[in-house]
Formats: C-alpha cells, sequence, structure tokens
C-alpha cells in the first residue's frame, strides 16, 4: 500500500470511530502489530478530542504510509487564531503525554484548511 487514504466526517464525536476504522484498517493492510495499530488509533481519538474543541464543521483525516512509517494528518475545517493554535502550554497536557507516548513523533500545525495534529508512528511488522 503506498497511496494516500483521506477521508473526511463531520466534526461530531460519534463520526471518530469512523475515522479510528479507517486508520487501524490501513495499519492492518501495512502488517502492523496489533499493538501498533492501537496505537494509531489510539491517537487518532486523542487528535480528534484537541480538534474536536474547534469550531469545526468537518474533520478531514489523511493516512500516509512512507518509508516503513505511517504519517497520520487530522485536520479541522475551523478557523483558528493563530496564536491560540496549538493550544497554549500543549506540551504540557495530559493530550500531549498520551500522543507522545503512542506516536514516534507529534506535531501541532495550522495549515491553510485550519488546525492540523499530525502524528507518525514506525510500521513495526507483524
Amino acid at each position: 500500500m503506498t497511496s494516500d487514504v483521506t477521508v473526511s466526517v463531520p466534526a461530531r464525536p460519534d463520526f471518530v470511530r469512523l475515522l479510528r476504522a479507517v486508520v487501524s484498517s490501513v495499519g492492518a493492510r501495512l502488517d502492523m502489530t496489533y499493538d501498533r495499530i492501537d496505537d494509531l488509533r489510539i491517537a487518532v481519538d486523542e487528535a480528534c478530542a484537541q480538534l474536536l474543541a474547534t469550531a469545526a464543521g468537518s474533520i478531514t483525516m489523511r493516512v500516509t504510509p512512507a518509508d516503513g512509517r505511517v504519517i497520520v494528518n487530522v485536520c479541522a475545517d475551523a478557523e483558528v487564531d493563530p496564536d491560540a493554535w496549538p493550544p497554549p502550554d500543549v506540551e504540557e497536557s495530559l493530550a500531549w503525554r498520551i500522543l507522545a507516548g503512542l506516536a514516534d513523533e507529534v506535531h501541532f500545525e495550522l495549515s491553510d484548511e485550519g488546525p492540523v495534529v499530525r502524528v507518525e508512528v514506525q510500521v513495526q511488522p507483524a
């Protein structure tokens, strides 16, 4: 699997499960271990929780397999003040600690589309 998978859902908690299911499927197709797939699922859940706090109408997740890792970008279509994203003291928050414990890299970014949480996880074949 070498192509991106992109999914957009309404920015509502009951749709986050679809994003978790998609990232699980991509992880399985890449022969990731069950533990790494669970790490991805929980990381997507945590990223969505951060983005649901914005005034977004939709959340878009792009999963990119690349060079032995999986890059997951979760983006909200919300307009946020550039001084308010990432949230103040984000690296001291529980969400950051959870994401940092699950992923190899975590980044809170601001794109043209809106706030983004990007996580990268190394693929460890089963």
